[in-house]
């Protein structure tokens, strides 16, 4: 029996001895859990002073790119005003050289009319002359036949009254 006392003595040390323990893994475990608690509360105060940290890196990096768009938008504009004023430069002198081919092309019209013109004239000039000489032609015929005329008619006239004297003397 002594054996069984024993063995029931060991069965109670052990039963106080997991009590005990269990109350040290109680203890342990309550501790542990306050500071998990503590370590918890102070990751998130890091967490949190982090975060206010990247946001406030984010808008320091937000600012800096903006500026940089900004600067690229400038610059890319610059680059815009430059090539329109490139490209208005060739299309004027492009421009310039077609109103002076186009110039060239009326100046030389304008002397063809011109010739034209003045071949007409001479045309004319030279008509006028050959009508003029021919209708002068024709007057002095007429008159030269109206003159005639008149010559026989005052000679007739004269013969008549030479003959009419003479009967009447």
């Amino acid at each position: 029996m002594k054996f069984l006392d024993q063995l029931g003595d060991a069965v109670k040390d052990v039963k106080e001895l997991a009590k005990s323990k269990a109350s040290v893994v109680k203890d342990l475990t309550a501790d542990a859990a306050q500071e998990v608690k503590v370590l918890a509360k102070e990751k998130a105060a890091d967490v949190k002073a982090k975060s206010a940290d990247a946001a406030q890196e984010v808008k320091v990096l937000v600012k800096e790119k903006a500026a940089d768009v900004k600067a690229k938008s400038a610059d890319a504009a610059h680059d815009v005003n430059e090539l329109v004023k490139a490209k208005s430069a060739d299309v004027a002198k492009d421009l310039e050289a077609t109103i002076k081919v186009k110039a060239e092309e009326l100046k030389q019209k304008a002397r063809e009319v011109k010739d034209i013109t003045a071949d007409a004239a001479k045309d004319i000039t030279d008509t006028v002359k050959e009508k003029s000489a021919v209708a002068a032609k024709d007057i002095r015929a007429k008159v030269a036949e109206k003159t005639e005329i008149k010559g026989k008619a005052e000679e007739s006239s004269e013969e008549v009254a030479t003959e009419s004297e003479e009967k009447t003397e």
